[in-house]
């Protein structure tokens, strides 16, 4: 399990227990987002290096610390959408002023099922059409990746 796995595990042990004790084989898992996490840190930072333009007159410290930064944007990133997820406690949805109770309702169908997706307790398969849609609406697309629902998977298996 590399460096992602473990800081997932140990945010969701403190955090996510519930989510935790839901999952057949925890180390599996948290091995498998661990490396997940780590692809996809790179694949953004590499393409954040692709798409920053060279400064000029830059020096060879400065385009290093500024290619840094851009490798922890694309980590924090990350780590945001698939480690350090809320709490299950966390009441501050249901507390913010910005969200109705059907989006609250709608916020907390899907994290649930996204969840189930992840840890592999369900599949694209197991929802309707409508549902999937649902479930997609706003993910991000390394999400969708990670839980079938992108729309290359959903078409391998004629659920698109």
């Amino acid at each position: 399990m590399n460096q992602y796995g473990r800081r997932a595990q140990r945010h969701w042990q403190e955090f996510r227990p519930g989510h935790i004790a839901q999952i057949d084989d925890p180390k599996a898992f948290f091995t498998e987002l661990g490396s997940d996490v780590q692809d996809e840190v790179r694949v953004r930072w590499t393409a954040a290096r692709l798409a920053a333009p060279a400064v000029a007159g830059e020096s060879y410290l400065e385009r290093a610390g500024r290619l840094q930064q851009l490798r922890h944007e694309a980590e924090a990133e990350v780590l945001r959408e698939l480690v350090l997820l809320p709490a299950e406690d966390d009441v501050d949805l249901a507390h913010d002023p910005h969200f109705t109770v059907s989006e609250l309702t709608e916020e907390q169908w899907r994290e649930q099922h996204l969840y189930d997706l992840l840890a592999g307790r369900s599949r694209p398969g197991d929802f309707s059409a409508a549902e999937r849609e649902r479930l997609r609406a706003g993910a991000p697309a390394r999400l969708l990746e990670l839980t079938g629902l992108s729309d290359e998977l959903l078409g391998r298996q004629g659920l698109l």
